[in-house]
């Protein structure tokens, strides 16, 4: 009886990419930066000390998550701070819904029931806490990077507005009693590239003893950011640039090789 024969041995081939196709992922990703730096933003606010502490996306993200009326009403929050502190994670619940709603993001779902239908007391973001749907969902929340952004700007407002209620603890100030304002942002001044300039300030710096000194300082940070937005945007242009070039990339020359022949020689 011969040994049965050997299965025959199957050669695993591993697909690369082709540089045009490399090329043009590149490209796109430049374009999605690009579009994402043509807005400067430009925000000053007055806290009594600056956090150090790194951002962390997903514990920034339970600590808004937990926002709700009933728990900050529990903790004697008062009432104009709780109306901030629900705004800045209605921030995030309309940016989860902008993602919902973007063909292009992973989070897109075509059978996402219309806002006005919600209930304002449900929050359509995933639970941090929940079942493992949720937690995939969230993993492809934080890995988006427009929500990270907006992510990251929230927590710095909520950083903010906790000093603030701590320091009306402190003084044991109320709504009625403390001279303090649920305002974060003192002054705010929005720059793009067609030219449109926002200024907004808050109504509590007219009346700011050091309204002079904050409205200066907001100018000299204008000032300073704008000549780095610009070094970003030409940062980004040379990319651009460099990459298209390097997609027609000039011919070499052909070379001709010229063969001479030698008369043969006799030896003696």
């Amino acid at each position: 009886m011969t040994p049965p024969a050997p299965p025959p041995h199957t050669k695993m081939t591993i697909r690369q990419p082709k540089p045009a196709e490399t090329m043009h992922q590149f490209i796109q990703s430049l374009n999605q930066i690009f579009w994402d730096a043509t807005t400067l933003e430009v925000n000053t606010m007055v806290v009594e000390t600056i956090d150090g502490q790194r951002f962390i996306p997903r514990m920034v993200y339970q600590e808004l998550y937990r926002l709700n009326r009933v728990d900050l009403t529990q903790q004697h929050c008062p009432l104009e701070l709780q109306a901030v502190y629900l705004n800045l994670r209605s921030q995030l619940e309309r940016q989860y819904q902008a993602l919902l709603r973007e063909p292009s993001s992973l989070l897109y779902d075509q059978s996402l029931i219309e806002p006005e239908t919600l209930s304002p007391e449900i929050s359509p973001l995933p639970n941090p806490l929940g079942n493992a749907e949720e937690i995939e969902q969230l993993q492809k929340l934080l890995g988006d990077r427009q929500f990270l952004c907006c992510l990251r700007k929230v927590g710095e407002l909520k950083t903010a507005l906790d000093q603030q209620w701590r320091k009306q603890q402190q003084q044991g100030g109320t709504p009625a009693t403390t001279t303090s304002s649920p305002e974060l942002i003192q002054a705010k001044t929005v720059l793009q590239l067609d030219g449109t300039i926002n200024n907004t300030y808050a109504a509590a710096l007219l009346t700011h003893p050091h309204s002079t000194m904050i409205l200066q300082i907001h100018q000299q940070n204008i000032q300073t950011s704008t000549q780095q937005w610009q070094g970003l945007l030409s940062f980004l242009m040379g990319l651009v640039q460099g990459s298209f070039q390097g997609r027609s990339p000039q011919r070499r020359p052909r070379t001709k090789r010229i063969f001479t022949r030698s008369a043969p020689t006799h030896l003696p």
